[in-house]
This record gives structure tokens, sequence and C-alpha cells, in this order.
């Protein structure tokens, strides 16, 4: 049920102004309101290859059609038990790295593998007539070079992915010949398999005995939806979420202050202007989604200041005032929640400006028309552009616009995203990205993830170690850690080949003027006898020497490539680390 919030001239409030001595209005409320009832889903279908297919033959089973399977979002509890431990097998990138887990042979990158796709070359291995697959005959295709396997109700060949599949042949080998369906979202739930496998469709997979889509196509669509409603309608007894929010004014500005009363976790916000007078504000917390629809007296500018309180779970909202004057109210406020959705969504985000920080590594600020979102740190993004015509996605962990006041990311404003993307010539991604021109568009998805900083609020000792782009993650951690009274310590220990490869080492120089921050460069390949500092690669000797021992009220965060993390893993282990306080992000 949605409340109408209307403050007025009678409100008690305190006054100052600009100087300390104008007008200021303030008002406070704390919400807990129960989701209303939910409207009927619209089920649109997708464009995907998959969804294309289903829409010209009722070979494939409708449900695919309609829905595009996202991967599951964890449960508070689970987040929190996850956010304490290691990520051993976090799924996502926080660079966008592209590294194998296995050595791929040359000419087998994801690009060599869409410009085989793009030939006439017929990888489905039928002719391109899409089939009806039972299990029995899915079970016959399970060879090395006779392979087939079912995601979701969709058969692929991948026989000739194989040689291109970064996991290893051995990986992919482990669900041919059957449906692989449970084996794919264990391990690789965030993969856009329909556009990488596009080429590769068998057809459906038709399971033995009688089922929904042979007497009605569109039955498992309705039950379906009718599911999905059920997931959406919160019960009586549920926990609603909870917000406190204030207000206050000069004479030429209003801020809006939020804080969240019952959840320890930061929320993320997203802030959607509608005009000058009205605009939403989007309040997303662990147990679900408070919205606050503002519909002001008079107009603001677009978009409003931002700032953070680590300790106090505060956020502000300045807007400017078209006109400046004190304001007798602030005019209405719709108050509604809803319980929290795994669906992801898009927006277009144009170039400001796109800057080379090294050797290979460019910094792009970008920004959405009307929109903003305050991402939490460690989250990442999904990235995605059309190459070649097949849609390619990496994941990036958005940056601090500076670190240091005195190096503001050029054209950045309250409303921008700042991403750091590493150019690898044979990437997929990379070379289009970083090729990107001001004024030019690309599609990002909304905050994603489960990392929590807030799970590593009783540290008083932080230590960091990256490698290359890895430093990516660590930069936001940094921020958090430097705005927290209660830390002591933060040690960064930033591995590179050579001295060229470091990024933000001015930034980082100056704001380790602040005491607790220690900042340690470590170059593995450099013969430039002019470099005074550390060389070596990551080994339990040179962590003895640089962080020590475990001890209590102390955590490490770790971010680099695959052999890096699994060095520092063992190193780590070895001085007497535990999980618990060790947090790995995929470099």
């Amino acid at each position: 049920m949605a409340t109408i919030d209307s403050t007025n001239v009678q409100d008690n409030c305190q006054e100052n102004n600009d100087n300390d001595n104008s007008n200021n209005k303030t008002e406070s409320s704390k919400v807990d309101i129960m989701p209303g009832k939910m409207k009927k889903i619209n089920l649109k279908p997708s464009a995907s290859p998959t969804s294309f297919l289903a829409k010209s033959s009722l070979l494939l089973p409708t449900g695919v059609a309609q829905v595009k399977q996202l991967p599951n979002i964890p449960s508070p509890k689970s987040m929190e038990n996850k956010s304490n431990t290691m990520a051993m097998g976090s799924s996502c990138s926080a660079t966008g790295n592209p590294r194998n887990k296995t050595a791929l042979a040359p000419g087998h990158s994801l690009m060599d593998w869409i410009r085989l796709g793009s030939s006439n070359v017929d990888l489905t291995g039928v002719g391109g007539v899409h089939q009806v697959v039972t299990l029995t005959e899915l079970a016959k295709h399970n060879k090395r070079n006779d392979a087939w396997l079912a995601v979701r109700g969709i058969v692929f060949n991948v026989t000739r992915y194989m040689d291109f599949h970064p996991g290893g042949v051995e990986e992919l080998m482990r669900g041919v010949g059957k449906d692989a369906t449970k084996l794919f979202e264990d391990v690789h739930a965030w993969v856009n398999y329909q556009s990488i496998l596009q080429k590769c469709i068998v057809g459906r997979l038709c399971r033995s005995g009688k089922t929904e889509t042979s007497d009605n196509p569109f039955n498992s669509d309705e039950k379906l939806t009718e599911k999905l409603s059920s997931l959406k309608t919160v019960g009586k007894n549920s926990e609603s979420p909870k917000i406190f929010s204030d207000w206050k004014q000069t004479t030429n500005t209003i801020t809006f202050i939020y804080k969240s009363t019952d959840d320890k976790f930061f929320p993320n916000y997203q802030l959607i202007r509608e005009n000058d007078n009205e605009f939403k504000i989007k309040i997303n917390q662990t147990n679900g989604i408070i919205n606050h629809e503002y519909d002001l007296i008079e107009g603001v500018n677009w978009p409003p200041k931002w700032k953070k309180n680590y300790d106090t779970m505060e956020i502000d909202f300045c807007f400017t005032k078209l006109t400046g004057k004190i304001w007798n109210f602030y005019g209405n406020r719709t108050i509604g929640s809803q319980i929290k959705s795994t669906e992801r969504n898009y927006r277009q985000w144009q170039i400001v400006c796109n800057t080379i920080l090294c050797d290979n590594i460019n910094r792009l600020v970008l920004k959405s028309k009307d929109y903003m979102e305050i991402m939490r740190i460690g989250r990442h993004v999904e990235v995605k552009m059309d190459v070649m015509g097949t849609e390619v996605s990496r994941y990036y962990t958005p940056v601090p616009s500076s670190i240091h006041p005195d190096d503001e990311a050029p054209g950045y404003k309250p409303d921008c995203l700042c991403l750091i993307v590493k150019r690898y010539n044979d990437g997929a991604l990379s070379p289009s990205i970083t090729a990107l021109q001001q004024g030019q568009y690309v599609t990002l998805s909304n905050e994603l993830g489960t990392f929590a900083i807030e799970s590593f609020d009783q540290c008083s000792i932080i230590h960091l170690l990256s490698a290359g782009t890895g430093l990516t993650p660590m930069l936001g951690i940094i921020q958090w850690a430097l705005c927290r009274r209660n830390i002591t310590t933060i040690n960064l220990i930033n591995f590179n080949r050579n001295e060229k490869n470091i990024f933000y080492q001015q930034q980082l120089d100056k704001i380790s003027a602040d005491k607790r921050l220690n900042v340690v460069h470590v170059l593995s390949e450099s013969n430039d006898d002019s470099w005074t500092g550390r060389r070596g690669k990551v080994s339990d000797v040179l962590l003895n020497e640089l962080i020590g021992r475990a001890i209590k009220h102390s955590c490490i965060f770790t971010c680099g490539p695959i052999a890096f993390m699994t060095i520092a893993r063992e190193a780590l282990v070895k001085l007497g680390w535990t999980t618990s306080q060790l947090h790995e992000f995929d470099g």
C-alpha cells in the first residue's frame, strides 16, 4: 500500500542559512511499509537467439523463449556467510579479465570463435534443421568428437567449441551426453551461453512422457507467469524493509538524508529523474526495496551531489534549487516497497571521457540520462557490446572518481560511473571498449554481486594484495578504510611487471600522507636500475616480511590473475591466515 507524505508550514523546523544564518527546515520520518498488491507480470520475449528460434518454431519450449534465466540471488543470511569467507570460486571477474583457466591454442580465442560462427560452417552437425532430441538420443553424443549437451531445455552441439572453451576440454566433457543445466548453473550461471553457442543449436530437449507444451504450447508460459507472480508477493508475516529519512534546506539547496535502520549493510541507491520537480529514489536493501517518489514544490537542478558517511551509514543527496529561496515545504512524497528481484536492468551509458592511464589501461567516465546509481564497494556491473554480430559481455568493478581530491576524473559529475579497463589485443571486448570515443554509448547492467564490506567492520588492520588491474576493487576499499575511525592500518602491496604498468601511482603516493596507509609497489620483471622499490614475485617469504603472520581483528583482500591468487592463498594459509580473514576478488 502506498502513502502520501506531505510537509507543511506547521512542521517543527530548525532554521539557518548558507552563512549559518538562513532558514533551514527539517523533517524526519521512519518508513515501515508492507508491500502492496503486485501487478501482473508481463513476460516479454528476449532478443536472444533461443527466443528467436522459439518464435519461429515450436521445437523450443516456450518458457525458454519468454524468460531470460538469471543467476540466483542468495538470501541475506547466505550473503552474510559468503561475505565472511574467501570467495574461492567467484563467478565474475572484478576487472573484466578474460584470462582462461587453461591455455588455449593459438587461433582459439573468443574472437576466433565468433569469426568461425560468422562463417558458413555448420556447427550444429544437423544441417541447421532443428531437432527434437530425446534423452536417449542425447546420451549417444557423449564423445570428444561427437559432443552434445542440453542447458535449460536447449540442446547444443559443442564438438567444435571444445578447443575454444576457457575451462578446458575435460571441464566441458563433464556435461556432454546429458542435461547439463545443474552443472552449468553451479559453475557458469552468469555466462551468456545463448550468444556464445547460438550457431550450435541442435533443437529442444524432449523428456519421456507427456509434456505441457504438447497439448498447449502456451501452457508453460501461463504456469511460469503464475509461479513468478507468487514469488513476487510478500506475505503478511514477511519482514518489510525500513529506512530513516530526513531533509534540510538552505536558500540555494535542499538535501535529503537516508539511513537504514535495520540493516547493517549499506543499501544500493538508484535515482531516476522525471523532470525538474519529480524524481524517484529506489533503496535496495537485503530484505527488500523501498521506493520514494518525490514531487517537489519547485524545480531543482540535476544531478544532486551525494556524500556517504561510512560510520553512521548515512547518505545525503543535495539538490541545487532552480530559484534561490526558502520553501515553506518541499512538496509531496509517495512511499512504497516491493520484494527484491533477480532481474537485471540494462541502460545505455554515454562515454564522457576515455583516458589512457598507462600501458594498455584506460579509465572510462560514463553517464546515463536522468539516472544515477550509488553502487556498493566491491560490486560489479556487466558491460555488453555487439562485436561482429555477437553480444559479448564482461564484468567490471566501478572505481571511485578519484582517491585524492586533486585528481578528479575529467568530466566527472555525481551521476557518472568510472570503470578501469585493461586492453587485451586478442580480447573479445576490451579492444572495443577502450576504443570508445566521447559521445558513444555502451550497455551496462545495474549493480551485481553480493560482497559486503560491512562484514569486515570489526577489523582494524586491512591488508590489500593486488596484481595489475587487480588494484581496481582495492581503490574503493582504501577510500572506505580511510573514512573509518576504527581502522589503524591499511597496507597495500601492489604487484606489477614493470613500472610502466603501474596506474594511480601518483594518487596513491598523495593519499599515503595519511600515516595509516602504507603502499608498497613490487615489480617482477623490471630491469630498470632507476627503480629503487621492491622486486620479486608473491611468495610466503615476501608476504611474511610485508604482512606477517595472522593476528586478530585483521583481514586480507586479494585480486589478480589466477596464478597470483593461488600462490597468495597458499602462502597466506601457511602464515596462519584463516578463510574467515580472507576475501578474493576474481581478477
